[in-house]
């Protein structure tokens, strides 16, 4: 691991800049083959990053991992902290799901289910329900009081690349492959509604803050932001560069931030759509994105074997 001091251009309207300093670059060893591609944090500022088998955990000032955890088999795919931060989750390529007590460190629950990778874990906002999506097609609903699967949700054609509950824990929203978002009522277990969302596929979705809007980057460089009760389109951001493969909400809810093949972060004011910033820096396209619990630090992960962690201005 090193400091960097790259300096990243921040665009806050046409014509006018102002340069920022990038925070912290995580490399990892071993390069591109072990790239990083999942980010998280905890609620105390721990950043949690997914490499290969391991997933490791960096306390601030992130300059080096605290711990690694060993348990997966497989690769690891995808993280989910719960709300209250009591338990992490994480999912790898042989289709398990790990449910680890962060007051311990030790395996809470293992699951699995799913036939092929997972690529999607998401808690409900009261942390009592997790919910997971694969390659298999299928959406899985764990209770982790009862340590076991309590729903089963069918009806994308393609693999699930993101899963999301809603604020008040009473549907869930879902991304495929398939070129679709699904919205499901959580207590019946049905479908509620089938967005076509784009041509390919639709790697994010997430509810704003409220529960009043869905938003979703597609294939073609679009973010879309649809009302989440009468499903009409209210905005759209369009990227020439495509595709869109990560998204991320500042806890404040003010910001949105995408990024996805074309190497570049952007950071929009959520309730406009305005431009804020753009983080230049990684070499190759970016997976994972996160913001820092307080609102002042993004992270990206990407397929250069880098992680970047950008101080917001």
């Amino acid at each position: 691991m090193k400091k960097a001091f790259i300096l990243a251009l921040l665009v806050l309207w046409p014509g006018f800049a102002m340069t920022a300093e990038e925070f912290r670059l995580i490399s990892a060893p071993g390069g591109t083959a072990y790239h990083y591609h999942v980010v998280a944090f905890l609620p105390d500022g721990t950043l949690i990053v997914a490499r290969g088998r391991s997933v490791e955990l960096w306390p601030p000032p992130w300059t080096g991992p605290r711990r690694t955890l060993q348990g997966h088999g497989g690769t690891v795919s995808a993280v989910a902290v719960s709300p209250d931060g009591k338990y992490i989750a994480t999912s790898d390529s042989d289709s398990e799901i790990i449910v680890w007590d962060t007051a311990t460190w030790r395996e809470l629950h293992r699951f699995g289910a799913h036939s092929f990778t997972v690529w999607a874990l998401d808690f409900s906002p009261d942390g009592t329900l997790l919910a997971s999506g694969a390659f298999d097609t299928t959406i899985r609903v764990w209770d982790l009081s009862l340590g076991m699967e309590v729903l089963l949700l069918q009806g994308h054609k393609s693999w699930i690349r993101c899963v999301d509950f809603s604020p008040d824990g009473s549907r869930l929203v879902s991304s495929s492959c398939d070129g679709t978002v699904r919205l499901w009522d959580v207590a019946r277990g049905g479908l509620l509604a089938t967005i076509k969302a784009g041509i390919d596929g639709i790697y994010n979705v997430r509810f704003s803050p409220d529960g009043s809007l869905l938003i979703w980057g597609n294939y073609e460089g679009d973010i879309k932001f649809y009302d989440a009760e009468t499903l009409e389109e209210v905005r759209v951001i369009s990227n020439p560069k495509k595709p869109i493969y990560g998204l991320a909400i500042s806890p404040d809810g003010m910001y949105l931030a995408s990024a996805g093949f074309d190497k570049v972060v952007r950071v929009w004011e959520l309730s406009t759509g305005r431009p804020v910033a753009e983080f230049s820096g990684h070499t190759s396209h970016i997976w994972g994105l996160a913001f820092s619990p307080d609102g002042k630090y993004l992270a990206s992960a990407s397929k250069d074997g880098t992680v970047r962690i950008w101080k917001l201005p």
